[in-house]
């Protein structure tokens, strides 16, 4: 039989244990605690250092393409004038886009590869039309080019425009992505004339798995057509036609005309 004070030791004891328990879990908490924030920590860094490189890169891509980034104001939108038949302004309204001026734009002359690419717009706000009368290959220049509004089934109007990789500005098509099934795209001719268009697909895929001759194409028979592209994913070694360093995605959306 176990007397009294024996009794005592034993609960002393036992309370000892308990409490020693107790303690180990509580350090075991604490370190697997501080473990968890220190990779939090390191994923959130790395996560910005990745966005600070990508934005270098980006920022280097404008410089080497003399793109300017000062943004167009309220006025020079207003002033721009293109002959009647031509795109003067795109809208977006589901996308912020309003208003942005409409160049037009030919192919760039050939790289070291024999590769040719769209030329793009040399500001941020701007927006590219692809007109291939002003190709800089002779043998590539067409008679008529795609004119939205024209009623071309064959060919579809290209437009572009610069997505930016950046925390500090934004570029005209930097939600193009978000755009959906139904979206209405609007383009004010020079005349004044507005003519409406609606996305019908959405595409994002990887550069060298975009197929130029589809996105030429309307996206429905008998249709005339409307595609824009920009650019999309990560500045990780991809680079265009001229070696300059470039995103390793695109963003293409087909679109329709409707109202006609």
């Amino acid at each position: 039989m176990m007397n009294i004070n024996e009794k005592d030791n034993h609960l002393a004891i036992g309370h000892h244990e308990n409490s020693s328990g107790r303690m180990m879990k509580r350090i075991i908490t604490g370190v697997l605690v501080l473990l968890m924030l220190g990779i939090v920590g390191y994923l959130i860094a790395q996560h910005f250092l990745t966005e600070t490189r990508q934005e270098e890169l980006f920022r280097q891509h404008f410089n080497e393409l003399a793109i300017s980034t000062t943004p167009i104001s309220k006025e020079q939108r207003d002033e721009y004038q293109v002959a009647p038949d031509r795109p003067r302004y795109i809208y977006i309204p589901t996308i912020s886009v309003n208003q942005a001026r409409v160049l037009a734009l030919g192919l760039k002359a050939a790289g070291v590869d024999g590769r040719q690419q769209l030329d793009v717009p040399k500001n941020i706000d701007d927006v590219g039309w692809y007109d291939c009368g002003i190709n800089p290959v002779a043998k590539k220049r067409c008679d008529q080019p795609t004119l939205p509004g024209a009623g071309d089934t064959e060919t579809a109007a290209m437009l572009t425009g610069h997505t930016c990789f950046s925390r500090s500005m934004s570029c005209v098509f930097d939600k193009l992505s978000r755009l959906k099934r139904g979206d209405t795209i609007t383009i004010e001719l020079g005349s004044g004339e507005k003519i409406n268009y609606v996305v019908h697909q959405v595409e994002i895929l990887k550069l060298t798995d975009v197929d130029m001759a589809k996105a030429m194409r309307p996206i429905e028979p008998n249709k005339e057509g409307l595609t824009l592209i920009t650019c999309a994913g990560t500045y990780r070694g991809a680079v265009d036609a001229d070696g300059v360093p470039t995103a390793d995605k695109r963003v293409l959306v087909y679109a329709v005309r409707v109202g006609e």
